[in-house]
């Protein structure tokens, strides 16, 4: 096997279009499915939104794998590892790559919210037939010659589009998206920052100082949210990159500590037998 000691590939949506969003209708001989299945792992900058109309096959996500069935929504949020394993039958349906900024903070809180369980969900014929006239209407614009025009519409479809996705998940799962709560907006505030500074920040004073708030104001805020505190959180982002580089790269215990801000490589493996229940080489064994 070649020695892949690469990151993890960090695929970014402005350099497949300069519109924030990319849509593209899919069946078993698109391009879609093909580039899908031959980019094997990687990471997204952006939303990844499904509309399966037939089945569509599998996709890994962070090492989890959900079979994509006929009228069934899924979406991959910013940063998680995924494959596509792609399908034996005829696949059909829709696929949206979507910038996150046009994605409205109310919106991106339910998405986002850690008690959301992001899984295929099965989605009515009442539901379905806005969101594909939806579709459609976003399709014929995009292709328009007066771009100006056209672009402004497929962004109010676009709001449109996402409110009924989003809709669709809160309602069987309970999570309110009519409004956007002052902890639920702080959430948000930390999990972005997490995401991008959890090499360096490995406390929750740290981040607290960053957020400009108290300690136990951002604690009180995370874990009214999601029922855990801000060190949980921390800790769970660490070990989900340490699976990302355990799983694709062949960087050595020692080398991933290190990149992910550990001097002490005995201290992180540690770590990582006690959130996961194996060593770092047990899950690589596992999973390779």
């Amino acid at each position: 096997m070649a020695d892949k000691r690469n990151d993890i590939p960090m695929h970014r949506l402005e350099e497949m279009t300069d519109q924030g969003f990319h849509l593209k209708k899919v069946d078993v001989q698109s391009e879609t499915v093909k580039q899908g299945v031959l980019l094997g792992s990687h990471r997204d900058d952006h939303y990844l939104f499904f509309l399966g109309l037939t089945g569509m096959g599998s996709v890994m996500v962070d090492f989890e794998e959900f079979t994509l069935e006929a009228n069934t929504l899924f979406y991959i949020l910013p940063g998680q590892m995924h494959s596509y394993r792609g399908s034996d039958a005829a696949a059909t349906g829709w696929f949206m790559a979507l910038d996150p900024g046009l994605v409205p903070d109310s919106f991106r809180a339910v998405l986002e919210n850690p008690l959301l369980s992001i899984k295929p969900v099965a989605v009515m014929p009442a539901e379905l037939e806005p969101m594909l006239q939806c579709l459609e209407l976003m399709d014929t614009l995009q292709r328009r010659l007066d771009p100006c025009y056209s672009r402004q519409a497929v962004y109010h479809m676009l709001s449109a589009f996402t409110a009924m996705f989003t809709d669709v998940y809160a309602r069987q799962q309970c999570i309110p998206a009519d409004k956007v709560s002052r902890s639920q907006t702080i959430m948000l505030e930390f999990r972005k920052l997490l995401s991008v500074e959890y090499k360096q920040l490995k406390s929750a004073g740290e981040y607290a100082a960053a957020l400009h708030l108290s300690l136990s104001y951002l604690n009180e805020a995370v874990k009214d949210t999601t029922g855990f505190t801000v060190s949980y959180w921390i800790q769970q982002q660490i070990v989900l990159e340490a699976k990302r580089l355990l799983y694709y790269s062949q960087y050595s215990v020692k080398e991933i500590a290190h990149r992910l801000g550990y001097e002490d490589h005995t201290y992180f493996s540690r770590l990582f037998k006690k959130t996961v229940g194996r060593t770092p080489l047990e899950f690589r064994g596992l999973y390779r």
